[in-house]
């Protein structure tokens, strides 16, 4: 293949894409991947693409720009995409790098973590509070909580205390307790947020607030909270809620129906341990 078939069918690959109903910012990492090796091209001044020019730019992301090798990996898988789409996909597709499988779970904050996070959230931004409240009890995603609507929080009472929500390209209903639906609507209630989005963009007119600011916020009173920023982030509250409840109930198809887990090997990941706390039964371990 070479550069200028390469470019000149990028637009039709991404409107395909949007054909095919994926997220916008789905769409928005494939088109980033797929731009980054194209500029890496014309830098490199590569006419034609090869096997080994697309290998030598994989070790470029690992090795020069000391890209994690999950990140490699999705570069790697995007442009492979891309590639068979093309019709090259014997010519040019290669392998993902080889990772060992971590069988423990870090990043997460411990529920003294959450709950310092929490009374900052309340102290220094309202919104971070009741985000962090539906994140850390529902174990929704930020892009579900982000397209939540008072009309879908006052329907959960006719709906068996579920609220339904459309994420990752599917319906689905999380349970969503009766407390934290009267703390939202007094919350709505105290900010005259009557109907519409319950976090709209402060910028955008009928727009909810974007995953992005959401990030940002929780971080934010994290470091108010003088919790490791690496804990700081909202999908580290679902993950808080899945270790906490798989210590609570033992089946893990519940789990997975809570989480929305397709695959119940993902719901395994909640009982793994993280490092400290292996490194922690290994030191307290005599033998009798």
């Amino acid at each position: 293949m070479d550069l200028e078939e390469y470019e000149n069918r990028l637009d039709d690959f991404i409107t395909e894409l949007r054909d095919l109903e994926l997220t916008n910012s789905t769409i928005s990492v494939y088109k980033t991947s797929l731009y980054k090796y194209l500029d890496y091209l014309k830098e490199k001044n590569i006419k034609t693409i090869t096997k080994e020019n697309y290998i030598d730019y994989r070790e470029h992301l690992r090795n020069d720009l000391k890209f994690e090798v999950s990140n490699v990996n999705k570069y790697v898988v995007i442009i492979n995409k891309y590639f068979i789409w093309a019709g090259y996909k014997d010519k040019l597709n290669i392998k993902i790098l080889r990772k060992q499988e971590k069988h423990y779970l870090e990043n997460v904050p411990s529920v003294s973590d959450y709950k310092r996070i929490l009374r900052a959230a309340k102290k220094h931004d309202i919104v971070a509070y009741y985000f962090i409240l539906i994140a850390s009890y529902t174990g929704m995603r930020v892009s579900a909580i982000c397209e939540i609507k008072i009309e879908d929080i006052v329907e959960s009472r006719r709906n068996e205390s579920y609220i339904k929500i459309f994420s990752k390209n599917k319906y689905n209903e999380v349970p969503f307790p009766a407390w934290l639906r009267r703390d939202i609507l007094k919350y709505a209630k105290e900010n005259k947020i009557k109907e519409g989005y319950l976090f709209p963009s402060p910028v955008n007119k009928g727009k909810p607030m974007t995953r992005k600011t959401m990030w940002k916020k929780v971080h934010t009173v994290t470091g108010y909270a003088r919790v490791d920023l690496d804990k700081g982030h909202p999908h580290a509250l679902r993950h808080l809620l899945g270790k906490e409840i798989s210590g609570y109930i033992s089946d893990n198809q519940t789990i997975a129906d809570i989480f929305g887990h397709e695959s119940l090997k993902t719901t395994a990941r909640y009982q793994q341990k993280s490092k400290r706390e292996i490194a922690k039964i290994v030191s307290d371990f005599r033998f009798k």
